[in-house]
């Protein structure tokens, strides 16, 4: 069982880049013939600058041993930097990550914030693709969609 489970972590470390990964949890469980690891209980995923966070991570691999899928669900959140100027942190109810896309799914009280350039985006979901920087928000009756972002003031841009 050890070995399963180091082979499993072995694995997971080498996903993206061979960069280094760190998984934190309060309980670890790994089904290799499903493909599937469930982080459990104040969880948390760092690779490099990246962090996910939530009460459950579950992540989905392929059969190459790739991951597919990251789940966080309840207390998500996530710190993604993209590059020097580009950074994103954001929270949500749930938070799927797709990581041969890019792309970010949040739902249930969600936010997305450039702290770099002051940027924040609210909505019950927000689908958010860090490789193209698009993003679409879509909030409910009871709470539209909010946006919140800093122009310069109009003396500063005059001669």
């Amino acid at each position: 069982m050890i070995i399963r489970v180091c082979s499993l972590l072995a694995a997971f470390a080498v996903f993206l880049c061979a960069e280094v990964v760190e998984a934190t949890a309060k309980s670890f469980y790994a089904d290799e013939n499903a493909g599937e690891t469930i982080l459990s209980g104040s969880a948390k995923i760092v690779r490099g600058k990246d962090v996910l966070r939530g009460d459950r991570i579950t992540i989905l691999f392929t059969k190459e041993r790739d991951i597919r899928k990251y789940e966080s669900k309840g207390a998500s959140s996530f710190n993604v930097t993209i590059d020097e100027n580009s950074q994103y942190i954001g929270e949500a109810d749930e938070i799927v990550y797709l990581p041969s896309e890019g792309t970010y799914s949040l739902k249930g009280r969600a936010w997305v914030e450039d702290p770099i350039n002051q940027r924040k985006v609210m909505g019950d979901q927000i689908v958010f693709n860090e490789k193209t920087r698009v993003a679409q928000v879509n909030g409910e009756q009871s709470a539209p969609v909010k946006l919140i972002f800093t122009i310069k003031d109009r003396n500063e841009t005059k001669p």
